[in-house]
């Protein structure tokens, strides 16, 4: 990885912990008042990043209102932040009592199994769906109030755009940034994020669990290492040599801390702090505690839509085992609705006005057979059960977070008779897909191991510490052998850019071709790129750009994946006829010499020129 992409990446890393954490700390005062002493660091680092997601949102909202100014201009974000962190110095207190030792003690493994892979190859950007997120955090960025798509007409995007908000936010924030680097600066964030997640909600169980649910979220994978010896990582699930070990789209969310960041992992984050709040909501009488609670819980829609589901199932669930006041539920379920509302409620009036939708994925991903995920999880499965029974013991205080697991199993369950009947659900099968539904499994499950090991390690203790010492070697040794593996398979993908890790090659670098070209265009600009399809996406990632013309060959029609019916309809019905008229044009040099061009480069081995079309 090139220093300035590792400089920018963790500079907007330390900008998320920080800005986020004034964010959260003033959040949690407004709402909690003096009592925010109550609360444990871990959970004030959780709510920082989710009120970092929640100031990314407060901006895209301001940005609709404003007709896309707060996005397009760029010295608005960082003024406005500057401002707000200025005024709210004297309410925000620093993290005090931050365990140092142990937090440098489970970071190091962190960074060296997921980071340093990246750092070696180049960039963990793969091809996939980032390239799609990129473009639509492109076009925020030149001044387009909400991402809309490709298509040069009838675009309208019915993907959540918290995920797109988010990396805009932090672009702007590190000025000469650009959303690719953004992308390499949330994995640092969600490869710390993810176990903070699952340590803040084993805590609502055990306050001793936290650090072991954070190493057992991240440092326990399954037991493929037998099988394979050697370093290795599968970057196809159909393609999977070890069951579902060492695979991406692994059961085991161990494996999903590997490059790239996707908004799955952040509604994951998002998801267990909705879980943090709602059990705080259903233990206290404050409106305001469940207002914020809704609003955490209708943050994680706006990243994640599955994700969404299992939110508030998981709400309901706890609300009931809590004994929590039922019309008390109500304040907390609109406020979530009003959140995801700023989003969906665009979509529900596109979706009645063009038809419906249609499904826009061409093929589901692998869903595993429940034995075979489940072994994914190696130690993880019987120190989740062993967790199970302890939490149950104490039942008084766990019952909210044991009944989220009741709803994740039915969710599950869901999710395996919608392959089995091949449910529709209106084009949007990948609601119940079972890789929406394993990555909260997997959460709570380290959250459940995490009670586990802490009662074991606790009882070893009292009869011998270098018994309790060389269990925990033991079991994050052998947990980790796996992830360890899968690193370094990964480190030699990244290295020769195989399977989609592309964004390192000299096609994409800075002062290349898809960067000059990409620099002169934007939202407004319609362009044409006969012969090259992947350059012509290329052009959309890095400026947001219009395709006059696309060719996917895994899709019959409806090439750019418009999710309305009508919509996409009309754009099939203009490419049979000819396609848009392009604003650009680009071409081999060779087949328009001494010409006079926009811009000028090689891609794949050849010269290309960029030519603006006169009307």
């Amino acid at each position: 990885m090139a220093f300035g992409t590792l400089a920018g990446a963790l500079a907007q890393a330390v900008v998320v912990f920080v800005v986020g954490w004034i964010v959260g700390d003033v959040i949690l005062r407004r709402v909690f008042g003096d009592r925010i002493t109550d609360i444990g660091v871990p959970e004030r680092a959780l709510c920082g990043i989710v009120g970092f997601v929640a100031l990314s949102v407060a901006f895209e909202l301001a940005n609709i209102v404003t007709g896309g100014a707060v996005f397009g201009v760029p010295f608005v974000i960082p003024a406005v932040t500057l401002v707000g962190l200025v005024l709210a110095r004297r309410h925000v207190q620093a993290p005090h009592g931050v365990e140092w030792v142990k937090t440098m003690t489970l970071s190091i493994p962190l960074v060296v199994l997921y980071l340093v892979p990246v750092i070696a190859g180049g960039s963990g950007v793969r091809t996939g769906d980032p390239p799609w997120h990129l473009g639509w955090t492109e076009q925020l960025l030149h001044g387009e109030v909400v991402p809309t798509g490709p298509a040069a007409e009838y675009a309208r995007n019915a993907y959540p755009w918290g995920w797109h908000a988010v990396l805009a936010t932090v672009t702007r924030l590190v000025p000469s940034t650009t959303p690719l680097v953004a992308h390499e600066g949330m994995h640092i964030v969600l490869i710390l994020a993810i176990p903070l997640a699952a340590a803040c909600i084993a805590r609502r169980i055990d306050v001793r669990a936290g650090w072991w649910a954070a190493g057992a979220a991240s440092l326990i994978g399954g037991f493929g290492w037998i099988a394979a010896r050697t370093a290795d990582f599968v970057t196809s699930p159909t393609q999977a040599r070890y069951g579902a070990d060492l695979v991406v789209a692994s059961p085991n969310s161990v494996y999903e801390l590997l490059p790239p960041a996707l908004p799955r992992e952040l509604g994951l984050v998002a998801l267990g702090a909705a879980a943090v709040w709602v059990v705080w909501a259903t233990r206290s009488e404050d409106r305001r505690v469940r207002a914020g609670a809704g609003v955490v819980v209708g943050l994680v829609g706006l990243v994640s839509v599955p994700l969404f589901v299992s939110a508030l199932l998981w709400t309901v669930v706890a609300w009931v085992a809590a004994r929590a006041p039922a019309r008390r539920l109500v304040d907390l379920v609109v406020a979530a609705l009003v959140t995801f509302g700023f989003w969906a409620g665009p979509v529900v009036v596109s979706f009645v006005r063009y038809g419906g939708f249609v499904n826009i994925t061409p093929q589901l991903g692998k869903e595993w057979p429940v034995v075979t995920a489940l072994s994914s999880w190696g130690l993880l499965l019987p120190l989740a059960v062993l967790g199970a029974v302890v939490a149950w013991r104490l039942r008084t205080t766990a019952r909210p977070v044991l009944a989220m697991i009741g709803a994740t199993a039915i969710l599950l369950g869901l999710a395996i008779a919608r392959g089995e009947f091949g449910w529709n659900l209106a084009g949007n099968a990948t609601l119940l897909h079972q890789g929406r539904v394993w990555p909260p499994a997997h959460l709570l499950a380290a959250a459940l191991a995490g009670v586990a090991l802490a009662a074991l390690f606790a009882r070893l203790r009292k009869r011998s510490s270098i018994a309790a010492v060389a269990t925990a070697v033991v079991v994050f040794g052998m947990g980790a052998a796996s992830p360890a593996l899968a690193a370094r398979g990964l480190t030699k993908i990244l290295e020769h850019n195989k399977d989609g890790f592309i964004y390192a090659t000299e096609d994409v670098l800075p002062g290349s071709f898809v960067d000059r070209a990409s620099a002169l265009l934007g939202p407004d600009d319609v362009v044409s790129v006969p012969g090259s399809d992947r350059l012509a996406f290329l052009l959309f990632e890095f400026s947001g750009c219009r395709l006059a013309a696309y060719d996917d060959p895994s899709l019959p029609n409806n090439d750019l994946r418009i999710r309305y019916r009508e919509l996409a309809a009309r754009w099939d019905e203009r490419e049979r006829s000819g396609g848009f008229r392009p604003d650009y044009i680009v071409l081999p040099a060779a087949t328009r010499p001494g010409q006079r061009y926009e811009a000028r480069g090689v891609y794949e081995g050849e010269l290309w020129v960029l030519l603006k079309l006169s009307r």
